[in-house]
């Protein structure tokens, strides 16, 4: 079950921030509230198939502008990591449930 908050931590230019994830499903549908260093709070709709998920989307970030990205996030058991593909770079958050 990948439903639950998460604490994460990002490797940034100026050390390791942390931010959170939000992280639910309803269906087939992943939805994610991503409030975290880089990408800014970002809301997040995609594919859930079991313990993993998939969105493709855009969205604004602070300093940065439109972003356009593919995510890739997987939970095992309480951990978390999600891959961001985007046109400006990629990141990885990884987390704990909270």
């Amino acid at each position: 079950m990948i439903d639950g908050k998460y604490n994460i931590e990002v490797d940034v230019p100026f050390g390791r921030k942390e931010g959170t994830v939000d992280l639910r499903t309803e269906g087939e549908t992943a939805i994610a509230d991503i409030d975290a260093p880089i990408v800014g709070r970002q809301h997040v709709e995609g594919h859930a198939d079991g313990d993993t998920f998939t969105a493709d989307g855009s969205g604004k970030v602070k300093f940065v502008g439109k972003v356009d990205y593919t995510l890739t996030g997987e939970v095992k058991g309480d951990d978390l990591h999600i891959d961001i593909n985007s046109n400006k770079g990629d990141f990885k958050l990884d987390g704990k449930r909270a």
